[in-house]
């Protein structure tokens, strides 16, 4: 079978630069040729007479008249043939004739003749139209080809390129002729490695893969999808690759990447600012307002004292100032230690986060409670801080939009985290507000925070109702 499969590529081969040549020539030329070979054919005739069939050879000249001359010459030589054969079998044959003689010879062979060229002409034609419209689809592939943004290369199975367009040119930062005359194995440092190891794969296997390179050269970088799969054309296998640019996507998404992290540090600015103010007026609440409305207060218990040695009535009202001033002093402690709280370097993170919800049952009237396992209290005072923050982002959360009537704050952990949750009874994310669903400020300063401290914040409606902050921080820190 191998024989003769190698026989037939010959044969094939051989019609092939066969046909190249005799369209390469000059049509005289090949006019003078068919009919030298007519007149050679009269001759054969002549000299082995009627008994011969060579209208074999009669119909192979009609076809070369007709496929390298032109259809109006195949029919000359069909009438030039039927002319000369009715001559020849007519004048030196006259035994042979029999009913065949003069125009009825003529007619007949002609008629036979005229014929067989027809239908040589129309199969021709057919083919040339077949043809035309192939090269016209092939025209327009390779414009496609050569035109699109997108690169293509196609490598046979023996790793030769056969096609290779300008975009994938561009793409590698190679010359077009370098790349349509390149080889797999000889050529590689054309292509990055990973693509080289992908379109291996591909031929191991005929997998279709797709993957994300960066190609060309450092002056000229381009990002591109690679997508590679195998075709099978006659019985042969061709690699096919096909390059997208995405060049202006990844700038894109690197400029958004930017501007977010541009946004997310403009937004930790302002938080820091933020936690700067408050800290400083928790500061001068404390150490300015606080002083001040204390040194009022005791001087006003120095005026009750003295209108009562002197027995005035307006002592009663020296002991409502003196109260209201004494509630004023209290009232400034406790915003101070909201907006400051400079205990948490004293007396710890657990107190602060009593005093925090003494304070909310205070100003809230609601329930507030916190429950601390000792052998996880927070020592860090950067974390604590943060820790305090979050919680009382929450518990505000749970008051004015959830409008929570119960919360409770705990700390819990084990060996490898602590975890502070704040939960409340309120109507939960199902009634609130978008800004108050996670695209609030509040809610994005407190992930910040968490962030921060390497810490993980999570916010879920329970079943039950309300809303859950969870706040889940590694241990070892």
């Amino acid at each position: 079978m191998f024989k003769t499969i190698v026989v037939q590529q010959f044969s094939d081969n051989l019609l092939l630069r066969t046909d190249q040549f005799l369209s390469s020539l000059p049509k005289l030329f090949l006019a003078a040729g068919i009919v030298a070979f007519q007149l050679l054919l009269f001759y054969l005739y002549f000299n082995v007479g009627p008994q011969v069939p060579l209208i074999v050879f009669f119909v192979i000249n009609f076809f070369l008249a007709a496929k390298y001359v032109g259809s109006e010459f195949s029919y000359a030589i069909a009438f030039m043939a039927a002319a000369g054969k009715t001559y020849i079998k007519i004048e030196f044959y006259p035994g042979d004739a029999v009913w065949w003689q003069g125009h009825w010879q003529f007619i007949s062979s002609y008629s036979l003749y005229t014929l067989i060229c027809y239908l040589i002409n129309s199969q021709l034609a057919s083919r040339k139209r077949i043809e035309a419209a192939f090269d016209e689809l092939s025209r327009l592939s390779e414009a496609i080809v050569t035109e699109t943004d997108s690169g293509v290369l196609v490598f046979d199975n023996k790793g030769k390129c056969v096609v290779a367009n300008p975009s994938v040119a561009r793409m590698l930062g190679a010359h077009i002729t370098q790349l349509q005359h390149c080889e797999l194995g000889r050529d590689d440092a054309l292509f990055p490695s990973t693509l080289l190891a992908t379109m291996q794969g591909t031929l191991n296997n005929g997998e279709r893969r797709q993957l994300t390179v960066r190609l060309g050269t450092p002056q000229s970088e381009v990002w591109s999808v690679v997508t590679i799969g195998q075709i099978l054309h006659a019985d042969s296998s061709y690699l096919l690759l096909v390059f997208a640019d995405i060049s202006a996507y990844k700038a894109a998404q690197d400029a958004a990447a930017a501007a977010l992290n541009r946004a997310g540090a403009a937004e930790r600015k302002l938080i820091n600012i933020g936690e700067e103010v408050q800290q400083r007026i928790g500061r001068e609440l404390h150490d300015d307002l606080g002083q001040h409305l204390a040194g009022v207060a005791f001087m006003s218990q120095v005026l009750f004292q003295k209108l009562k040695h002197s027995g005035y009535e307006e002592i009663h009202d020296a002991v409502k100032i003196t109260e209201m001033l004494n509630e004023a002093v209290g009232k400034t402690r406790q915003l101070s230690q909201g907006l400051y709280p400079e205990e948490l370097k004293e007396k710890g993170f657990c107190e602060m986060m009593e005093k925090l919800t003494s304070f909310v049952e205070a100003n809230h009237q609601i329930s507030c409670e916190f429950k601390c396992d000792n052998n996880r209290i927070v020592d860090n005072p950067e974390i604590a801080i943060q820790l305090f923050r979050i919680s009382q982002e929450a518990v505000n959360n749970a008051v004015r939009h959830g409008h929570a009537r119960q919360i409770n704050l705990r700390i819990t952990g084990d060996d490898a985290t602590n975890i502070l949750t704040i939960e409340d009874d309120g109507c939960g994310f199902g009634n609130a507000t978008s800004s108050q669903k996670g695209g609030g400020l509040g809610m994005r300063t407190m992930q910040h925070r968490a962030d921060l401290i390497g810490a993980t914040l999570k916010v879920a409606c329970p079943g039950h109702g309300g809303t859950c902050v969870t706040v889940q921080l590694p241990t070892a820190r």
